[in-house]
């Protein structure tokens, strides 16, 4: 299992969510080595590994999906 840091504040806390973010950060870019790895395998992983840390399912899938769209804007931002 993949490690995922735990979280910092209560659930409510309006800075939970970037926490979340910020937490699955460095599970995803050791994930993203895996070449073998597929997107929905990825984010079963990141899913497990951050239930096993105290997050909460719809936190964590909102923050993968977060985290896609950034990825996904800054390459825009890269070829213009």
């Amino acid at each position: 299992m993949i490690h995922v840091a735990s979280p910092k504040r209560p659930v409510g806390h309006p800075d939970r969510a970037l926490d979340c973010e910020e937490a699955l950060t460095p599970a995803i870019e050791e994930l993203a080595e895996d070449e073998t790895l597929g997107e929905e395998e990825i984010e079963a992983r990141l899913v497990e590994s951050g239930l096993a840390a105290g997050w909460e399912e719809d936190e964590l899938r909102t923050a993968i999906a977060d985290l896609r769209r950034n990825a996904a804007l800054g390459l825009q931002g890269l070829s213009e």
